[in-house]
This record gives C-alpha cells, structure tokens and sequence, in this order.
C-alpha cells in the first residue's frame, strides 16, 4: 500500500511540475510554478521516513529549473 501511495504522490508533483514547463500563458506561468513547487516540497515531506535517493534528486533537479523559470518568467527592473 505505501508503495502505491509513493507513485500517486510521485506522479502527482511531475505532472504538476510539468504542467509548469510546457505552460505558455505567461499570466498562468508564475501560479503553476508555485503549485509545482508546493506539490514537490509536500512530496518531500512524505518522504523524509522512507527517502528514495533517486526521487530525491529529481525534485532537487525540478526545483532548480522552476527557480531559472521563474527567473526567466519576471523581466528584469529597470533602474
């Protein structure tokens, strides 16, 4: 059964994390950027008593490139 609860939750973060990726909407962009992320750090937490090293590294890796697309997303200020 966990095991079963660990794909759900799995699943859930990439398809949230991927729906951020391919969002082209630049009004919708930052929102599910912040789902993504919510959604991978709640993965996170459910995981800290059984961590999976491999699932680990990829929520590492999708947090870095949700912060350069974020990044990217906000246009510079101009001084």
């Amino acid at each position: 059964m966990a095991e079963v609860e660990r794909t759900e939750s799995n699943a859930v973060w990439k398809a949230l994390y991927e729906a951020a990726l391919l969002e082209t909407d630049s009004d919708r962009l930052l929102e599910r950027i912040a789902v993504a992320r919510r959604a991978i750090f709640n993965r996170i937490e459910e995981s800290l008593g059984e961590p999976v090293a491999s699932e680990h590294h990829a929520m590492n890796e999708a947090l870095r490139h949700l912060r350069r697309l974020a990044e990217m997303a906000v246009p510079p200020i101009a001084a």
